[in-house]
């Protein structure tokens, strides 16, 4: 549970001082009659004074201040562990049920701490205890406050772990992030050197508007060409091959590998006085752990393999959230479905909704499967057809062509 904030109470505006004008009028008056001793008295219009007449004049409204401060709740953040299939989608089989080999997203995992306090020392507690349990490592994806951590706290321990970390990015990070040897890491991976300018900073140019959506999915395709592509891993340290040498380029420094097709990109070198980069005149390099280690990941960003894994993960992790905090179920989102101090209490109160939460997912699950020929106890849920979002890219989808 996050610490919620209220919006501070709008000012209150003083009532406007009205003015008042008082105005006359004129009553005609008849001929004066004879004198007598007992003179006739004036009509009932001119024993009266006119009525005055109330006119509002709106006064400009004064400006309060506003005070700065604004009201904070208590709280806790909640660090979840939540496992998915990242290969695979829920597809239901033909007879419109659930493929029993996919098994529905639940929480293995939690911990609780102040809201922001050591996201990357949650995480890595946890994960710690899924492989003590014997659970085996895969793709892992989190928000930005798990890879934005320092590398000995996060990347380092978890790639330790066996785990293959997928990442967004600030736009601040993004294009070239780190270098070794000639190799440049570009959003996440490692590349060639000679790696035209137009495809280290197509996102940074996408953000800046200088190029499109859809030439942006296509420099990011461009990429693959210019990729250094990794070998045998021993101990963290990873042998990594020029992508000449791998077949994937031609380049004029290695004229062995030239000529084979114009279907490969053909390496323009910059000459230097130092002479080509060691990553350019051998056929591997070594790059360790370390190097890079922040924004290093698994698969190339906004790649067609990186969005399946990415938001597949992460739309997990969001629509988990969602269906515990339903207030007609568990409601953890609410304070008051555990009244009771102290974080050890909350947490051991919140492993009991969330277990609850997955007992619930799994019942459902069950009810739509047809096992033993049995007719399913539950209907499936079909989602609505949604017309094609198109390609992803950081600014928004590229919408196909009518």
């Amino acid at each position: 549970m996050a610490a919620a904030q209220t919006a501070p109470s709008s000012p209150r505006t003083p009532t406007p001082a009205g003015t008042y004008a008082k105005a006359t009028t004129e009553t005609p008056t008849r001929p004066s009659p004879a004198p007598c001793a007992h003179p006739r008295r004036p009509p009932p219009a001119a024993r009266r004074p006119p009525p005055a007449t109330k006119i509002h004049a709106k006064a400009p409204q004064l400006q309060k201040k506003t005070s700065l401060k604004k009201n904070y709740l208590f709280g806790y953040d909640a660090h979840l562990i939540v496992t998915r299939d990242a290969e695979h989608d829920v597809v239901l089989l033909h007879d419109g049920t659930p493929n029993p080999d996919v098994l529905p997203v639940l929480v293995l995992d939690v911990a609780l701490d102040k809201p922001g306090h050591r996201p990357a020392y949650n995480g890595v507690k946890i994960l710690n205890r899924m492989q003590n349990r014997g659970y085996k490592p895969g793709f892992l994806a989190g928000d930005r406050a798990y890879n934005n951590s320092e590398p000995d706290e996060w990347q380092l321990p978890i790639r330790a772990m066996g785990y293959k970390p997928v990442y967004d990015y600030r736009a601040d990070q993004l294009g070239k992030q780190a270098e070794t040897d000639g190799a440049i890491l570009v959003e996440g991976r490692w590349y060639c050197p000679s790696m035209p300018e137009p495809l280290i900073n197509a996102t940074i140019d996408l953000h800046a508007e200088r190029i499109d959506q859809e030439t942006w999915v296509r420099l990011i395709g461009a990429r693959r060409g210019y990729r250094v592509m990794p070998k045998e891993n021993a101990d963290g340290y990873q042998r990594m091959m020029c992508p000449a040498e791998a077949g994937k380029a031609q380049c004029p420094l290695k004229p062995h590998t030239l000529g084979r097709g114009i279907h490969l990109p053909l390496v323009d070198p910059e000459p230097s006085p130092a002479g080509p980069f060691k990553v350019c005149r051998q056929r591997t390099i070594t790059v360790s752990p370390e190097t890079g280690a922040k924004h290093w990941q698994a698969v190339e960003y906004g790649g067609p393999e990186w969005q399946k894994i990415y938001f597949r993960l992460r739309n997990s992790v969001e629509g988990y959230n969602g269906y515990a905090k339903n207030p007609l179920a568990e409601g953890i989102e609410a304070a008051g479905s555990r009244r009771i101090r102290g974080i050890a209490a909350q947490t051991i109160l919140l492993a009991f909704q969330l277990a609850h939460a997955n007992r619930r997912k799994i019942k459902n699950w069950l009810e739509t499967l047809a096992l033993g020929g049995e007719r399913p106890r539950r209907r499936t849920h079909h989602r609505r057809k949604t017309k094609d979002r198109g390609a992803w890219t950081p600014t928004g989808h590229l919408m196909p062509a009518a």
